[in-house]
């Protein structure tokens, strides 16, 4: 967990976050450092109209109503593959001592469009959501394309596999992966596919977005000794965060459905 998760963060920001998540689950206070950059960047975009959360959780929108009284936020519920059709509710959300309800389409969105017109958002917020894409991953990025006004803005987070923790993992004889276990539970929710920068950059500009990406280490504190062994060995090493963030424009349809790489 890091050292301190509001480094950094706006002063206004972190007096909303910390008492939105007073009395939070486990989920939210371990992810705490991450939630409040995501506030800080939202904040800091100044961002009106209609956004889209993907994968919504509640925190957002209740942080958003303080921080941002001009943005309306809709949600989406990750549905069972099974169900292709989609739906739209009213979903009430609690979080600590506050609740809200959000108007949610329950989507799987690897199979099924979002029941809204083309353009219908101004910005589009998908955090943790990527990296647990099963099957196609550009079907829900062209779905975002679909949806978003030319000009809107996605922001996007997902691990950074090539992370210092990531690094010093491999070269410990170690995967690097950020979370891929198993649930003995027999549960789904584990990553399948973690990007590295330059593999977020390629992936947004193939769904027609002109991105700009970088890492922060949100999950925990960076780990230098391995990283410093290898910019004296010589290697340009960049972007070790173990987050990835992008903060992109709508700026074309989408480039390419299947991008090389990521499909064969």
């Amino acid at each position: 967990m890091k050292t301190d998760p509001y480094n950094g963060i706006h002063e206004r920001v972190e007096s909303v976050v910390r008492d939105v998540l007073q009395g939070a689950d486990e989920y939210h206070r371990v992810h705490t450092a991450r939630l409040a950059r995501t506030a800080d960047l939202l904040f800091r975009e100044n961002l009106s109209g209609k956004m889209l959360e993907i994968g919504t959780s509640g925190f957002i929108p209740m942080v958003a109503k303080h921080l941002l009284p001009n943005l309306e936020i809709h949600g989406t519920r990750l549905r069972d593959h099974s169900v292709h059709t989609a739906g739209t509710s009213d979903e009430e959300f609690t979080l600590g001592r506050y609740s809200m309800t959000v108007r949610c389409y329950n989507v799987d969105l690897e199979y099924s469009m979002v029941p809204v017109n083309d353009e219908t958002f101004d910005s589009v917020l998908c955090c943790e959501v990527l990296e647990h894409m099963e099957i196609d991953p550009m079907f829900m990025l062209a779905e975002v394309n679909r949806v978003l006004k030319t000009g809107g803005t996605l922001l996007l987070t997902t691990p950074n596999i090539v992370s210092s923790r990531g690094l010093t993992k491999m070269l410990s004889g170690l995967e690097p992966y950020f979370f891929m276990h198993y649930h003995r539970s027999r549960e789904y929710h584990r990553h399948n596919y973690e990007y590295s920068a330059a593999g977020l950059r390629k992936v947004l500009k193939s769904a027609g977005f002109t991105p700009k990406v970088w890492t922060e280490d949100l999950f925990e504190d960076g780990l230098t000794q391995v990283v410093n062994a290898l910019r004296e060995a010589g290697f340009e090493i960049e972007d070790v965060g173990d987050n990835l963030i992008a903060l992109a424009k709508k700026t074309s349809p989408v480039i390419d459905r299947y991008p090389l790489g990521l499909y064969v």
